[in-house]
């Protein structure tokens, strides 16, 4: 699942390549996720002049100059391709397209990313966000009885946090992802609320220092430490424990202290 690293780097790609771009028009190939129909999609964006990029949650938001703003939801298998291609574009969702020939394509096998017509903003803190604190992340977990990994991931009380920097971010802190989360003590919430800043930037440059200018790096995973199934061990030499978590796997060290 692309996380908020690669849609930081996926952001300021479009920005480069489409700002000050006109709308040609939208294409929507698969309806059934999707509110809007692609005529409304058209009606609000074709002709509209793009003027920023930015990210809310899980979401890009891309911002026009009629005020319109349409949102892109990967989701856990979607892709996004540049078009003009040669590949062969399987699964298509959407295509969005500029008036200078260029634009981009949204692929998923399991037909679950999907555009959004003027995304409503919930009123959760996004982990980047300046309503973001250390404050909130303790109040949110001193009322949590779960594990710290799955509450983190609870999009209805922190926006941003998939289970792949979970696992990174709870690394960094040095707690077990199977803590309960209102048993962690306050100089660990400390160091939790840093790492998913600290870690959150950090993957952000490095997966900028990798990019290139025609490919959108959302599969990229050498700068993970932990959450990586081609590494056996941390920096430090430590083994890397997968174990599962709910529905999922998490990966961790022994070291990571359990509360």
């Amino acid at each position: 699942m692309p996380e908020v690293p690669e849609l930081n780097v996926v952001g300021l790609t479009l920005q480069k390549h489409f700002n000050g771009q006109k709308v040609k028009n939208i294409e929507v190939f698969w309806k059934k996720r999707v509110k809007a129909t692609e005529e409304e999609f058209n009606t609000s964006l074709k002709g509209a002049t793009l003027l920023s990029v930015g990210r809310n949650g899980k979401e890009l938001h891309l911002h026009f100059d009629n005020h319109q703003i349409l949102g892109i939801h990967m989701m856990l298998t979607g892709k996004m391709i540049l078009l003009p291609t040669d590949q062969d574009l399987k699964n298509p969702i959407f295509e969005l397209s500029f008036e200078n020939g260029a634009g981009i394509a949204v692929l998923d096998g399991m037909g679950q990313a999907k555009p959004i017509l003027n995304p409503e903003i919930p009123d959760v803190p996004d982990i980047m966000g300046d309503d973001f604190t250390e404050a909130y992340l303790a109040q949110v977990l001193s009322k949590a009885g779960g594990k710290i990994k799955e509450v983190l991931q609870k999009q209805d009380k922190i926006r941003g946090i998939g289970s792949a920097y979970a696992d990174e971010i709870l690394w960094a802190a040095k707690v077990s992802p199977y803590s309960i989360a209102k048993n962690i003590p306050a100089e660990k919430v400390r160091s939790i609320y840093q790492a998913i800043r600290d870690v959150t930037v950090e993957a952000t440059q490095d997966l900028m220092k990798r990019k290139s200018d025609d490919v959108f790096e959302m599969e990229n995973k050498d700068h993970r430490y932990v959450h990586n199934s081609a590494k056996t061990h941390s920096p430090e030499g430590e083994e890397i424990i997968v174990g599962k978590l709910g529905s999922g796997r998490t990966y961790y060290t022994a070291s990571q202290e359990l509360y």
